[in-house]
């Protein structure tokens, strides 16, 4: 199946808004075995008819367009759409209803304007939008299918999966296009090359897959696709077996779920003590939904005053040693574990620059130490980047740290 896709919205081009539809529906379509061969970006106005021309003229059999269903002047995705298939639009009463009762349940007074979000082109189907007032159309002309999706995610998201989905799993079905299967594992401690070299080769011995690489800063997802689901298993025990002791994660879980999981999972309180990234650590855990359950307290320890003050950090550690260093950090991560009362805890201290680094400790130290009951350990690294993809890749670190000792303590 051929698929477009469109992103409309002059707030995308002129960068105040960011872009997440391409890969929500990137991501989605991957899981019905369908990829976007093409997709565009285009300002509101007469460049949403040249691209949907140009898809309808390429034979795509699947054009979504998001955006540009609102009941504003700029909003003409709707019109554009019924001009070049030659449907009349028309006022549907039913949906005029849905809108009204939406908004009055905000107590909000319906302005005339909204009308024309119930203008509905002659034949086209209406998925439902149980987040907002403008429904979505799919209009199916000769073959080709356009979409028409609201822009706001919060809106394209429930629409996505409560209305068009249905509609594509049938579509799918009368084809009998065969299922794909997709795989991620999440990696942290090697690069890609080494990923690639490790595991590439071999494995195309486990079955015909496409391999794919995805780095991002002190981390990589490696992604298998086949349509043999045996094929998958097989491969699956293999790279455990080669690299099992840096995956964190398969498909879209993060670090801070894994860590979260894990204390839940133990029971178990976790604290921390940041200098260099500002508390990013105990928000990374806190973003994660049940997260009160395990995080216990957390200390923003940022000069040598506050690490002795809060956490009980020797002061003659810093003339000695100076506060990046394995001495503080082991200092802050058993203080940070006393102080708290809990089983495990996080310690962070180091140089993110641009200013502040020496020939001994440059710009990018980071020490990293996690204390628990039976033993206190430390590494140090260097993230040699601008500040805050050094505070990532310190905090991905430290976190990944934390899990591996929550595993080996619980063994």
């Amino acid at each position: 199946m051929k698929i477009e896709v469109i992103n409309t919205g002059s707030e995308l081009l002129l960068g105040h808004v960011t872009n997440t539809h391409l890969g929500f529906i990137g991501q989605e379509l991957l899981g019905f075995g369908l990829r976007i061969e093409r997709q565009a970006t285009v300002p509101d106005g007469a460049a949403i008819k040249t691209a949907l021309t140009e898809a309808i003229s390429r034979n795509a059999d699947l054009t979504i367009v998001t955006g540009g269903l609102g009941p504003t002047s700029d909003d003409i995705t709707r019109d554009i759409a019924a001009e070049l298939f030659g449907r009349k639009l028309i006022l549907q009463p039913e949906i005029y209803a849905k809108i009204e009762a939406y908004i009055a349940k905000r107590h909000i007074v319906v302005p005339d304007i909204i009308r024309v979000q119930a203008m509905v082109p002659e034949g086209a189907l209406v998925l439902d939008n149980n987040c907002g007032t403008a429904p979505g159309l799919l209009i199916e002309e000769k073959g080709q299918t356009i979409v028409l999706l609201p822009g706001p995610p919060r809106e394209l998201k429930p629409m996505w999966r409560d209305a068009f989905v249905p509609w594509l799993r049938n579509k799918l079905a009368a084809l009998n296009r065969p299922p794909t299967y997709e795989r991620v594992w999440r990696i942290l401690g090697i690069g890609e090359s080494s990923v690639q070299d490790k595991l590439e080769e071999p494995l195309k011995a486990f079955g015909d897959f496409e391999f794919g690489y995805c780095a991002r800063p002190a981390e990589v997802d490696f992604r298998l696709i086949t349509t043999d689901p045996a094929a998958l298993d097989r491969a699956s025990e293999f790279i455990y077996g080669q690299i099992g002791e840096f995956i964190y994660a398969e498909n879209n879980a993060t670090i801070e779920q894994i860590v979260v999981s894990l204390l839940k999972a133990q029971n178990k309180k976790i604290a921390t003590a940041e200098s260099c990234t500002g508390g990013l650590v105990a928000h990374r855990i806190t973003n994660v939904p049940g997260a009160s359950a395990v995080f216990h307290r957390g200390w923003v320890t940022y000069s040598n005053e506050a690490k002795t003050a809060e956490l009980g950090v020797p002061a003659e550690l810093f003339p000695a040693h100076g506060a990046v260093s394995e001495e503080v950090v082991r200092a802050m991560a058993k203080g940070a574990l006393d102080m708290a009362g809990a089983d495990i805890a996080i310690a962070l201290t180091g140089i993110a620059g641009p200013d502040g680094g020496t020939p001994e400790k440059p710009v990018g130290t980071v020490w990293i130490g996690v204390a628990t009951a039976r033993e206190t350990i430390a590494t140090k690294k260097l993230f040699a980047t601008e500040r805050e993809t050094f505070k990532h890749m310190a905090s991905q670190v430290a976190l990944d740290m934390a899990r591996k000792v929550l595993i080996q303590t619980n063994n």
